[in-house]
């Protein structure tokens, strides 16, 4: 009579969903059951038989002994060569057919702000991390399986067939060697990094946190995925409070109203659509910088996403609910502003916690077959400085820092004009920068066809400005000019702003958006 081959699978998992039948599923097929920790005290209460790994390893202790030599011998050994079983057997241990592991949930507890790094790092295992690697490379031999979700078929396989296809081990291993990079990588992006340069190699671990029903056109799927470790300070922290679920074309005018309003520190209301800035003003009450940045543009702010930098009280929200916008989002609503608004039809609210958008973060944009990769665009001035004869004043200047901010996150080449507090004429996204100044001036004359006297009318430029720029501005009115500077044409830029009176300020730094 030929002797039974004995059939070993190695158990190790922190989600036991589904473990304890998969476990009587496998006895009855045979299978020795080798566990240990918590894992082996889960079956045991199962009423199943199961065999302590210590005792394949002799003198390993707790969840490291699981990466004694024997276990680790026991996966990655050819189960169709003699010498090594013998050799396995003599040291005593056992070839394994399955391996089932998986990792503790390590991304939901870096989102808890209350536990140190020490604690986190302390959940890390690196053990079924290492099981799980060994089996995927061992997959002529041994089925692995990180997935509650894969437990049924694979079940099904061994009764019907004995075994699981080759083709499908090395589906499962695919998935196992995934399922440890983005464990990795959840690791590597909770500690963080600053390179003095991009390193030659990125990994980056993504975990889907928004189903939407299509992307920018209906044609497309569109999710949201966070960065798997990192703490939730960015639109990942986007708690929708009242509305229908936000869609893919909502996240993106979120990213650049709330990025915009966080950077002004005044009380300040950015109205954002299709991710380029239509509105925005600053002002002592948040109900006031609202009514301006919609007064700016009207038709562009029409069914935009808003964002204001401070709790939305019933004062401002009295104002949004007699205008439509799609969404807004504010750190924090008072209960008489969700009052008003949940009033009203087709709309969403959102809360963004902290204002710390502008982390230590990599800009990631896909072309075809790659990904460009750049640092985040942090640095709002460089070192500003009037570089004309007659500096600008002191309302000048306020009315220069906001319009230099709204410059930054409107599309190159981008001009803007603004009065006192508030936008009046946006160009975004034109290929000719005299085209941006003209459109910016234009759209300005358009809606605000007369502008009482009394405050600053000025213009900021993302780029650098010609002579012909500065003409241009001078013609429309525009007191004063906030530019990168740093180009060949500095001097005859300058050259100009002093021959029609204007104030002008280089930032050194420049802010190109595409």
């Amino acid at each position: 009579m030929t002797q039974k081959t004995p059939r070993y699978a190695l158990l190790h998992v922190a989600d036991r969903t589904g473990v304890t039948e998969l476990a009587y599923a496998l006895h009855g097929l045979g299978f020795t059951l080798v566990a240990s920790g918590g894992t082996a005290n889960a079956l045991r209460q199962a009423e199943l038989e199961v065999l302590d790994a210590a005792e394949l390893a002799p003198g390993a202790a707790g969840t490291l002994g699981l990466l004694h030599p024997n276990i680790l011998a026991g996966i990655c050994c050819d189960r169709g060569d003699a010498r090594q079983l013998g050799e396995l057997e003599r040291a005593g241990g056992a070839p394994f057919e399955l391996v089932v592991a998986n990792l503790y949930p390590l991304a939901q507890l870096t989102d808890d702000a209350k536990l140190s790094q020490a604690e986190v790092l302390g959940y890390v295992d690196l053990a079924g991390s290492a099981l799980l690697r060994c089996a995927a490379l061992n997959f002529r031999h041994v089925a692995c399986l990180c997935d509650p979700e894969d437990y049924q078929a694979a079940v099904e396989s061994l009764r019907q067939y004995g075994r699981l296809h080759p083709e499908r081990r090395q589906t499962l291993a695919a998935k196992a060697l995934h399922y440890c990079a983005y464990y990795d990588t959840t690791v590597a992006q909770f500690l963080g990094a600053k390179w003095e340069r991009l390193p030659d190699e990125l990994v980056i671990g993504l975990k889907k946190t928004a189903e939407m029903h299509y992307g920018e056109n209906p044609q497309q799927q569109g999710a949201l995925y966070t960065l798997s470790g990192a703490r939730a300070w960015g639109i990942n922290a986007a708690q929708l409070l009242y509305g229908k679920p936000l869609s893919y074309n909502h996240f993106l005018d979120l990213e650049v109203a709330w990025e915009l309003v966080t950077e002004i520190g005044e009380p300040a209301c950015a109205i954002v659509k299709h991710a380029v800035p239509a509105g925005v003003a600053s002002a002592e009450r948040l109900a006031e910088a609202a009514r301006l940045a919609y007064r700016g543009d009207p038709r562009g702010c029409f069914r935009g996403t808003a964002a204001v930098n401070r709790e939305l009280d019933a004062e401002a929200a009295a104002f949004f609910a007699e205008e439509y916008v799609s969404c807004i989002a504010a750190p924090q609503f008072s209960q008489g502003a969700l009052m008003a608004l949940r009033a009203k039809k087709e709309i969403r609210l959102v809360t963004l916690p902290s204002t710390l958008i502008s982390a230590h973060e990599l800009d990631l944009r896909s072309v075809a077959g790659g990904v460009l990769v750049q640092d985040k665009d942090n640095q709002i001035f460089g070192n500003p400085r009037p570089v004309t004869k007659r500096a600008p004043s002191e309302l000048e200047m306020k009315s220069l820092r906001l319009a230099w901010h709204v410059a930054k996150h409107a599309r190159s080449h981008a001009a803007v004009v603004v009065r006192g507090s508030y936008a009046i004429g946006i160009g975004s996204g034109q290929t000719c920068r005299l085209d941006a100044v003209r459109l910016a001036q234009v759209k300005s004359q358009e809606r605000h066809p007369i502008l009482p006297a009394g405050l600053p009318l000025v213009l900021a430029s993302d780029g650098a400005l010609s002579a012909e720029h500065v003409l241009e501005a001078a013609s429309a009115n525009i007191t004063a000019v906030i530019q990168p500077g740093g180009s060949s044409e500095d001097k005859d830029s300058v050259a100009a702003a002093d021959e029609k009176g204007l104030a002008m300020v280089f930032t050194g730094v420049r802010h190109f958006r595409h």
